[in-house]
């Protein structure tokens, strides 16, 4: 009986994990000959207007779950800010104006509680709006001009903005 208990509870812890996994979107770009990426937790709508409720003053961890993580293979230069070639965690925080993508140099970071400080980059996202909801949350990266584009859609809002990479 017990062994049948703990089959049970594998299974169940296996499924778990699995189910997580399905939840993580990547990215990547090569650009300049430098490679930059970015996993996220792709969390769903489910009905909600997730970024529209967003207060002025809130930080998101840009994702769900494990915190999402860019990684270059290259320096970044954002908005003006130098970054060494490595691994940060991506948050966001809305601003009375829009939002800011902010490059945090702590990874492996999960769930709560929700970084306030300690930034070492801040992006200013330019936000619009889309003709069509997109119900679960997708970041892509393309070369905008020689420099990295990061796009974020989730409903109807866009958000995006271009940082450097040497």
């Amino acid at each position: 009986m017990k062994l049948r208990s703990l089959v049970a509870a594998l299974l169940t812890v296996g499924m778990a994990v699995a189910g997580c996994a399905q939840g993580r979107g990547n990215t990547e770009l090569t650009i300049n000959g430098k490679k930059v990426s970015i996993s996220y937790g792709r969390p769903e709508l489910k009905g909600r207007d997730m970024l529209g409720k967003a207060a002025p003053g809130t930080i998101w961890r840009f994702g769900s779950n494990s915190a999402t993580v860019i990684e270059s293979t290259g320096d970044l230069d954002v908005a003006g800010t130098s970054l060494k070639a490595g691994k940060y965690s991506l948050w966001a925080k809305k601003t009375d104006s829009g939002w800011m993508l902010m490059f945090h140099p702590q990874t492996g970071i999960w769930g709560m509680p929700v970084k306030t400080d300690g930034f070492v980059a801040q992006l200013p996202l330019t936000q619009s709006s889309a003709g069509s909801s997109v119900e679960q949350f997708t970041v892509t990266l393309s070369d905008n001009g020689g420099k990295a584009q990061v796009k974020a859609e989730w409903g109807t809002a866009v958000l995006t903005g271009s940082f450097g990479v040497k």
